[in-house]
């Protein structure tokens, strides 16, 4: 019994004075507290519609104290009621620049009154089902109706170019996918090749041979980002083919072109080496892949707390924050899903992580030549 609790005691120590392991145990449970709670905040304020400017437009609205009485309730702190129906009405509600259109026929009220079953009231709804705002808006306009209204038709026109709203979602949850199977692909292959050759003892023989740093490091770099690539490729094959069948919807990729399956490709590229080199940095710091993979587990956290904040949002129109490396890219892949090419964002998403992956490669051949760094105990 005395010689089980030594044992006992002796693995406790070892993990909890360890601060390296200590903080591999607490950390990823304050970044899933961090994630989930920011996740929650993005879905209810997407699901209330409050950081949104809606744009709806009432034709032929009735004069009457009762129809003043929707606009006043539908719960949006900001909406602009167009004064004129835009020749081009449909085009915004496909592009999502218009939420709501309704149509009231012109004797609505007159028919209202009428009250009779066999001619009612027509009231239309132009919205775009893919749209969270527009279905927002269309569900609390016609809910706030019916209890304001017994008897008329209503008739909703959908028209949205991307399927219905659960498209959406699958189109927002691509994006941190695809980010997150690249990370673990990279963190798959980098600590093996770098921290696997110094706990092995080879990366010694590797070293003083005549071939340059730098030649090593980006021959590394390249070799892995090829292989990493694979394995996200494999995974998110995977997942995108059998995610529509588990969320009940079918996703229609027709809407992408050959341009934009490009651009996505060189995102992930770019993306690719960002990853690859942060994990190679990682890798060529520990002295073993277990301690690789216990530093590396944190970053990921992070990576997947990135890809959530887009996950139930719009990308973002602020050029300034494509210059925030893998941020940009979760940004930029969303966009494009959605079937929006933002140049400049996309410019400045290929040159800052260039740049990322350029530095990190220097900074990789900066730490091969250092004797204290790749044969540290």
């Amino acid at each position: 019994m005395n010689n089980l609790w030594t044992v006992i005691k002796k693995e406790l120590r070892r993990f909890f004075t360890d601060k390296r392991m200590l903080a591999a145990l607490i950390i990823p449970g304050i970044i899933i507290f961090i994630m989930y709670t920011i996740m929650g905040d993005i879905i209810k304020k997407t699901a209330e519609g409050k950081d949104h400017d809606y744009v709806l437009r009432i034709e032929n609205r009735p004069n009457d104290p009762r129809f003043n009485v929707i606009d006043a309730n539908l719960g949006f702190e900001k909406v602009t009621f167009l004064e004129e129906t835009p020749a081009d009405f449909a085009t915004m509600l496909a592009e999502k620049k218009l939420d709501l259109y309704v149509v009231y026929e012109v004797d609505f009220l007159a028919k209202y009154t009428a009250n009779d079953p066999e001619n009612p009231p027509v009231v239309t709804f132009h919205f775009n089902a893919s749209s969270m705002p527009s279905m927002t808006a269309y569900q609390n306009y016609a809910g706030i109706l019916n209890n304001v209204l017994q008897i008329y038709v209503a008739t909703p026109v959908d028209h949205s170019t991307q399927g219905d709203i659960g498209t959406t979602i699958i189109m927002g949850m691509l994006p941190f996918l695809l980010i997150t199977f690249l990370f673990t692909g990279a963190m798959a292959v980098a600590p093996e090749s770098i921290a696997g050759e110094k706990e092995r003892g080879t990366i010694a023989t590797l070293l003083v041979t005549p071939v340059k740093r730098s030649t090593l490091a980006l021959g590394k770099i390249i070799a892995l980002s090829i292989v990493a690539l694979v394995s996200a490729a494999s995974s998110f094959l995977g997942v995108t083919l059998s995610l529509p069948k588990m969320m009940g919807s079918d996703v229609n990729f027709a809407t992408l072109n050959a341009g934009t399956y490009l651009a996505i490709f060189t995102v992930l590229i770019v993306t690719m080496l960002v990853f690859i080199v942060f994990n190679s940095l990682i890798s060529a710091y520990a002295k073993s892949i277990k301690e690789a993979n216990g530093l590396s587990a944190p970053l990921m956290m992070m990576i997947m707390a990135t890809g959530v904040t887009t996950m139930f949002g719009s990308a973002t129109t602020n050029a300034a924050l494509y210059l925030i490396p893998i941020y940009n890219s979760v940004n930029i892949l969303l966009s494009l899903f959605s079937g929006d090419f933002l140049i400049v964002p996309f410019i400045l998403t290929l040159i800052t992580n260039l740049l990322v992956a350029v530095g990190g490669i220097y900074l990789l051949t900066v730490m091969f030549g250092s004797e204290k760094i790749m044969f540290r105990k």
